[in-house]
């Protein structure tokens, strides 16, 4: 089953909508801020979302509810908006994330445990699910609706899920946010050593992820579907590809055996890519692994890291970046890599794209993405984009 991308919507560190993010993404600007508390005894640094310029639906109540779930709902309506779809029931949705439930636990947690009184509202909307209610509530779908957790995996096995619903439903909405810039997530991420205060993928001096924030979502139809009703097709999503490392909680095997098998999958129903959107993440050990793999795979295909710009927005990457990569088709550029300066580990032909670039003269256009999540997950995923004469 291939989908069609008819509607998307996002919000990340760069901007509220897809004009500006792309506009952003090319730039050279650096969107990394100080955060307003310490982790460690040292300040941490994060490109967040700017919730002031969330946009939430008419007559929707954001009393209550998560940052997280602000960024979701925002992008949702604005991908719904940009499918111009009639209104439906028979819509299912899949919002899923990685950080939601942990929003509130410095804030929520203490007082439960010393019995004081508690919002119920609070405690109900901390759930990673509880998003895709607010979404099928207030626009009344009634398909299924549920959330996946995949680590850092999750926006593509997202999609991955999304797709095998279609036929059943008039369209998907399928997406995934994280506000993760706040005490708690910081904490954990440095605890274990990911974290860093620059994103420079791929680089000698990468230290770690720098964390991002944003959603990202997508409305999918079946090609069936999409004739029926006429919908503008963006772009066409192929099967994802998905495998295991089997190796390690938090590093990726050496060989990227997991990579290497969902990558396979994925390039299977075509005949050739003309760009990478890599996983990229910034981390010592993950980069190294996942450039070796793509040169040996794909020596001359362009690779870029959205991450450089994004920061790492954990669930919503997989989705945002899928963006991204149908934005880069439709204006015929290839971004680049911010803040590369130089590596040891490069090969003489590996093409990291480290200045915007033309995709050139061809209509039909590839990207392969890659999602790579702890525990050894890893997606792949190949994007098609048509472009207009």
């Amino acid at each position: 089953m291939i989908a069609n991308v008819v509607g998307y919507g996002m919000i990340d560190g760069l901007g509220n909508n897809p004009t500006t993010c792309f506009k952003n993404l090319l730039n050279e600007l650096d969107y990394v801020t100080n955060l307003k508390f310490f982790v460690n005894g040292k300040i941490i640094k994060g490109i967040q979302a700017d919730q002031t310029s969330v946009v939430l639906p008419d007559g929707f109540s954001d009393t209550g509810i998560t940052r997280t779930q602000r960024l979701a709902i925002h992008a949702t309506a604005q991908a719904l908006e940009h499918s111009r779809l009639p209104a439906s029931t028979n819509v299912a949705v899949l919002m899923s994330t990685v950080s939601n439930d942990s929003e509130c636990i410095a804030e929520v947690f203490p007082k439960l445990l010393e019995n004081r009184r508690v919002s119920p509202r609070a405690i109900v909307n901390r759930l990673p699910d509880m998003a895709c209610h607010q979404i099928a509530s207030h626009y009344g779908f009634h398909g299924v609706s549920y959330a996946l957790f995949a680590s850092c995996a999750t926006g593509l096995m997202s999609i991955d899920s999304a797709m095998k619903l279609l036929e059943e439903y008039d369209y998907v909405v399928v997406g995934a946010a994280d506000a993760g810039c706040f005490q708690i997530s910081m904490k954990y991420f440095a605890a274990i050593h990911a974290l860093g205060n620059t994103s420079k993928p791929f680089d000698d001096a990468r230290e770690g992820f720098c964390m991002g924030e944003g959603a990202g979502t997508l409305i999918l139809q079946s090609p069936e579907k999409s004739k029926e009703y006429g919908s503008t097709v963006h772009a066409t999503l192929y099967p994802v590809g998905m495998a295991s490392d089997a190796h390690d909680a938090t590093s990726p095997h050496f060989e990227g055996r997991g990579a290497i098998l969902a990558m396979d999958k994925a390039m299977k129903p075509v005949d050739g890519i003309h760009a990478i959107n890599a996983h990229a993440t910034s981390t010592p050990v993950g980069d190294e692994v996942e450039y070796r793999i793509l040169t040996n795979k794909f020596p001359n295909i362009p690779i870029y890291a959205p991450k450089s710009k994004i920061g790492h927005t954990l669930a919503a990457s997989g989705i945002l970046e899928t963006i991204y990569a149908i934005l880069s088709m439709q204006h015929g550029t290839i971004p680049h890599i911010h803040n590369f300066n130089s590596s040891n580990f490069l090969k003489p032909e590996g093409k990291l794209n480290l200045k915007p670039t033309s995709f050139g003269s061809d209509k039909t256009l590839r990207t392969l993405k890659n999602s790579f999540g702890f525990g050894g997950k890893c997606a792949s995923m190949v994007i098609e984009v048509t472009r207009e004469e």
